[in-house]
């Protein structure tokens, strides 16, 4: 069947001034990716023309993960400076804050701000500060809370972790190089991220807060798989509220940001509400090309249908963000 004429992403990051790329664990990462630093601070033309070439009727753009924590001033000015970059090309692009974290009731009020004076869609924050801190306890709710009250997701992206914990968690008999690699983007990042999704769950989070949004990406990191164990095991030892299952389909959004695999797209679907699974890239550090070729490849070898790939290319997201706008055609 034809790929869908749409599409709409929203794991994109982009860099701004107030905050701008400069962090110890990207340092190494431009010299290898010099093409992906120039990307995430080309916020006009450059990006269209990219979104372009992958047929994305519409952006969703992201501050880089690990650089705002602890940083309110930058964050605000940041932000302004992203809405500014969507004034210019508003039916193509939107935006998600970034937030302090470090300082919750001010990432609560920043949120508060940009959602009801910049128009931004909501949030994405780092999976833990610099320490490797969660947000289970309940001195980071209000920022939660401000997400539940303003109808608005929050996207939990992994963070970049201290080398100190790369050492202890991931040092073994390989070079430097696989090391950070396991800690990251082969498999620490998504181990990360899952677990601090059952710490919320676990701390009642989403039952003090039922309709709070959450998205996360990569497929679920690694919960889809552990999914049916967890409510066996996990809803033992907590027996007041829902089951994990319950705040899966409920509270769960999922993106696949990155990961262009049909059979992994596939298996998520078999345990994951249809309309809660979302397209992404994952710019710069994947091309919207080659997300084009995976739907592209949806189209060809997936058992998705029509309906189900274009809920999934751009239907998920423009019901999840109340989009009311005339999106490109392709």
């Amino acid at each position: 069947m034809s790929p869908p004429s749409f599409a709409i992403t929203l794991e994109e990051h982009a860099a701004f001034p107030s905050l701008g790329t400069e962090h110890p664990f990207y340092d190494g990462l431009w010299h290898v990716f010099p093409e992906a630093r120039e990307a995430l601070v080309e916020h006009s033309t450059g990006r269209i023309n990219s979104m372009d070439e992958g047929r994305i009727s519409y952006q969703i753009m992201s501050h880089l993960p690990g650089i705002c924590n602890g940083n309110p001033e930058g964050c605000r000015k940041a932000n302004d400076e992203m809405a500014e970059a969507i004034k210019k090309n508003p039916s193509r692009l939107g935006g998600f804050a970034c937030l302090p974290m470090a300082h919750p009731d001010k990432a609560a009020t920043e949120l508060e701000r940009v959602v009801r004076e910049l128009g931004f869609f909501g949030a994405m924050i780092d999976s833990h500060l610099g320490d490797m801190t969660h947000y289970d306890d309940e001195r980071f709710w209000p920022v939660f809370e401000a997400a539940e009250r303003l109808d608005v997701p929050l996207y939990i992206h992994p963070g970049p972790p201290p080398e100190s914990y790369i050492k202890q968690r991931f040092g073994g008999n390989y070079s430097d190089v696989i090391r950070s690699g396991l800690s990251t983007a082969v498999w620490g990042w998504h181990e990360d991220v899952g677990l601090h999704i059952l710490k919320l769950y676990s701390a009642g989070l989403f039952e003090r807060f039922p309709k709070l949004k959450i998205i996360i990406g990569h497929m679920g990191e690694m919960l889809p798989m552990m999914i049916d164990r967890v409510e066996q095991f996990l809803h033992l030892f907590q027996k007041n509220g829902s089951g994990f299952a319950d705040v899966w389909d409920r509270n769960i959004w999922v993106t696949s940001s990155g990961m262009f695999s049909v059979r992994v797209l596939e298996m998520l679907l078999k345990v994951t509400k249809k309309d809660h699974v979302l397209y992404s890239i994952d710019t710069p550090f994947n091309k919207s090309l080659e997300g084009r070729t995976y739907i592209q490849e949806l189209a060809d070898n997936s058992s998705l249908s029509k309906e189900d790939l274009e809920d999934f290319a751009f239907g998920n997201a423009k019901k999840l963000f109340k989009l009311d706008l005339e999106l490109k055609k392709f």
